[in-house]
């Protein structure tokens, strides 16, 4: 079954591979939102089975981002996962990979990890 995908980054070069990547890698529609501002609008239009959000964008933080998807019946549900260069994998345990109660992924993400990671998030095989 196809997972739709929104991926919110404002890095244009990443979020260009990293569509190109997951597409390539299994059965995922991926849809990019570069702005922060419009991301809300993109996933209440949308509806995607999860969403890829970059933890730091220059207008609205991805943590602000999540905490407004709270608000809405049409996305409360959907999974997010944070993108982030913040943190390293190597720096967590397996059960600390969580940031404001939401899965995250360390840049450079490794297309098979997040791959097995949205697997996990949205119950996919």
């Amino acid at each position: 079954m196809k997972q739709y995908v929104l991926v919110v980054d404002d890095e244009k070069g990443f979020t260009f591979f990293l569509k190109k990547n997951l597409e390539a890698a299994g059965d995922y529609d991926v849809t990019i939102c570069n702005e922060a501002d419009k991301a809300l609008e993109r996933a209440r239009q949308l509806r995607p089975n999860v969403i890829l959000l970059d933890l730091m964008m220059p207008e609205i933080s991805g943590e602000q981002i999540a905490t407004a998807l709270q608000e809405y019946p049409e996305t409360k549900n959907i999974p997010v996962i944070f993108l982030t260069a913040l943190v390293k994998s190597e720096e967590t345990s397996e059960a600390a990979h969580m940031i404001g109660g939401h899965r995250f992924a360390a840049k450079p993400v490794k297309i098979d990890e997040l791959v097995a990671l949205l697997k996990q998030v949205t119950g996919s095989r």
